[in-house]
């Protein structure tokens, strides 16, 4: 039976090896290596609180294998769509897991959380820590807008996405050019037409990276270290783009319903400056 040392070398090299290997959700033997993984790993942390809970002494080698094995996994989260904040042209589909412009305001409800002047909605999650990952399915829409928004972002009246206005996003414009909504914007190379985009929030690290799923590139990393609060809570942003656009009816769609453990994508995108 191997020691907690041995398994931590074992678990050490299974990945390195991984890190030499493209991120990919399609690829099954990437899938069958990252489960295998995955598995052990989260059978060595059971291990390791086990021995927390029965107060036996912990070997330094254990500490530090705890701290390299959580430190490159992030969770995969559920996102559902909040439609109490959605703009009225937006319609927010029953299960919370797709939003399209009707291109007409319709009747709604009066809430202080909606967006009144942009087509904005917002997740019902917040988050405060963690490292969290989703993906949006945006098609072959010619216009979107994603990210992240804090708690406290103006709701009502026009204003710019920007880090400086509470809002982390990236976004296509007119079927053509691609920003990150920094001040002033950001133009964007991006090879192809993304489909779907993967976002990766670290909030301990204060990074929000942006990832082409297809391309396994990513687009976009941000770094929030000076535009937010110590006690920040951070909700999933949506938008289909400007309401001066001709409508487009394609919605933007949450690709994954369930929770996950993934490897974190720092070790696997390209290294970009934010």
């Amino acid at each position: 039976m191997r020691t907690k040392l041995a398994e931590f070398h074992y678990l050490d090299l299974q990945c390195s090896s991984l890190k030499n290997l493209p991120f990919s959700g399609n690829s099954s033997e990437t899938k069958s290596i990252t489960a295998k993984f995955v598995s052990e790993s989260l059978l060595f942390i059971w291990n390791v609180l086990e021995t927390l809970s029965t107060k036996r002494r912990l070997q330094s080698s254990d500490l530090f294998a705890l701290s390299y094995l959580t430190n490159d996994l992030t969770i995969a989260v559920d996102v559902t769509l909040d439609a109490d904040t959605a703009h009225p042209r937006l319609q927010v589909s029953k299960d919370g897991k797709s939003v399209t412009d009707t291109g007409a305001i319709r009747r709604v409800p009066s809430k202080k959380e909606r967006f009144d002047s942009h087509t904005f909605v917002l997740a019902k999650e917040a988050y405060a820590s963690g490292r969290l990952y989703w993906e949006v399915d945006v098609g072959k829409r010619r216009n979107w807008k994603l990210g992240v928004a804090q708690e406290t972002v103006t709701r009502k009246g026009t204003l710019a996405l920007s880090p400086q206005n509470g809002f982390w996003a990236i976004g296509l414009a007119d079927g053509q050019d691609y920003w990150a909504y920094t001040a002033p914007w950001t133009r964007l190379t991006v090879s192809g037409r993304p489909r779907k985009i993967g976002i990766f929030l670290d909030i301990s690290a204060k990074k929000l990276l942006f990832y082409n799923v297809h391309q396994k590139h990513a687009l976009y990393i941000f770094s929030f270290h000076n535009d937010c609060s110590q006690e920040m809570k951070l909700f999933p942003f949506f938008s289909t783009g400007p309401t001066a656009t001709q409508v487009d009816t394609e919605p933007l769609q949450i690709s994954l319903g369930s929770d996950y453990v993934v490897f974190n994508p720092m070790l696997f995108a390209t290294k970009l400056k934010p």
